[in-house]
C-alpha cells in the first residue's frame, strides 16, 4: 500500500520540486548543478501566410520539453507535434482553394529561459497535399511536395509565461519555394512563398513527463 501511495506522488512531488527552483519561469538562483524537468505542453495556435491572409488553425498538439536549468535561467530542447491542418483561402480574391498542410520538423525546438523571457527556434519543413480548387478540381502534386528548404521559425514569449502555466509564444517566418510538386511547384510558390508569415502558439499547463 505505501507503494502505491508513494507511485500517486511522485508526478506532484516532481512538479512541487521543480517550482522551488523555478520561480516566475526563470531560475532564481544558479544551483550547484545543472537539474533537468521534463514536461509535456498542451499546444494549439493559428498562422497567417501573408500572401493568402487566410488564418490556418494549428492543433491539438503537444510540446515534450526538456528544461536544463543554468545561472538565470535554462536552456530548452524538445519535440513538437502538430497533426496536419486544413487550410482554406482564394486566389485572385475568389477562386476557393483548400489544401491540406503538415509540418515536418528536422530537428528538436530549442531555446532559452533568460529573464522572464522564453525564445525558441525551431526548423521544419512545410509539406502541402490534397489540394483541391472550386470544390471540384483536384490538384495532383504528389506525395513529396514541400518546401525546397526547413522553414526557421524564431518565436518568443508574450506577457506572462511560466513553465508550469505555459503562456503564448509567437514571432514570424519565411516560406521558401516549393518542390516536387508535379507542374504545380512554381505556382504554388507564387501563391504561398514569401517573407512576414505570423505564427502564434499558446502552451496550455505543463504536466510532468518521467
Amino acid at each position: 500500500m505505501s507503494r502505491m501511495f508513494s507511485r500517486l506522488r511522485r508526478p506532484a512531488a516532481v512538479m512541487a520540486m521543480a517550482a522551488a527552483v523555478f520561480s516566475a519561469g526563470v531560475l532564481a538562483a544558479a544551483p550547484a548543478s545543472a537539474a533537468t524537468l521534463k514536461v509535456r505542453y498542451p499546444v494549439t495556435g493559428e498562422s497567417v501566410v501573408k500572401k493568402t491572409g487566410s488564418p490556418l488553425a494549428l492543433g491539438p498538439g503537444t510540446l515534450d520539453t526538456t528544461v536544463t536549468t543554468k545561472p538565470g535561467g535554462g536552456d530548452i530542447s524538445g519535440v513538437l507535434s502538430i497533426p496536419p491542418a486544413k487550410a482554406s483561402f482564394q486566389v485572385f480574391g475568389f477562386i476557393p482553394v483548400k489544401a491540406t498542410v503538415t509540418v515536418i520538423p528536422t530537428g528538436p525546438v530549442t531555446g532559452e529561459i533568460k529573464q522572464g523571457v522564453i525564445t525558441t527556434h525551431a526548423d521544419a519543413y512545410i509539406q502541402l497535399s490534397d489540394i483541391w480548387v472550386a470544390g471540384i478540381f483536384y490538384t495532383p502534386v504528389g506525395n513529396e511536395c514541400k518546401t525546397q528548404n526547413p522553414v526557421g521559425m524564431d518565436l518568443k514569449s508574450e506577457g506572462d509565461f511560466t513553465i508550469f502555466n505555459g503562456g503564448t509564444v509567437s514571432g514570424s517566418y519565411t516560406i521558401p519555394e516549393f518542390k516536387n510538386c508535379t507542374i504545380f511547384a512554381p505556382l504554388l510558390s507564387s501563391l504561398v512563398s514569401g517573407p512576414d508569415n505570423t505564427i502564434k502558439l499558446l502552451l496550455g499547463k505543463a504536466s510532468s513527463l518521467p
